[in-house]
């Protein structure tokens, strides 16, 4: 038995190309490519992919696989997955703001009117 070298790697002749890189999954894909405007936290004024806004620190990992999962089955359509995490990502960036106070129950320093702000006293040796 004679066997011949071959000028290409064991990869390629076994039918892989190098230059491809694995094909991704169509649903990945168009949540990639797909962008929403965002109006919140840090997103704010920005268009962001849906795959990039699924992932970020707004959308806890518990809904993250469960609307990939239900998008990917075919369960979820795409504006259904834009909205919700549209809705989850302006709550979240709403919820990190501080909370307005209200007139009466601002804590004493707040009460000081802008010309008398206290100032720090030089101490005399």
């Amino acid at each position: 038995v004679t066997v011949k070298n071959s000028s290409k790697d064991p990869a390629t002749a076994a039918g892989q190309e190098d230059d491809e890189p694995p094909k991704e999954e169509p649903w990945k894909t168009t949540l990639k490519t797909t962008t929403v405007a965002i109006e919140a936290g840090e997103f704010r004024g920005r268009r962001v992919s849906l795959w990039d806004l699924l992932h970020c620190r707004y959308i806890p990992e518990e809904n993250k696989r469960e609307l990939l999962e239900l998008y990917e089955a075919g369960e979820l359509t795409l504006e259904q997955v834009k909205s919700v995490v549209s809705t989850i990502v302006s709550r979240a960036a709403a919820g990190e703001r501080a909370e307005p106070v209200e007139p009466g129950d601002s804590p004493r320093a707040e009460l000081v009117e802008p010309g008398d702000s206290p100032r720090a006293e030089p101490v005399e040796p």
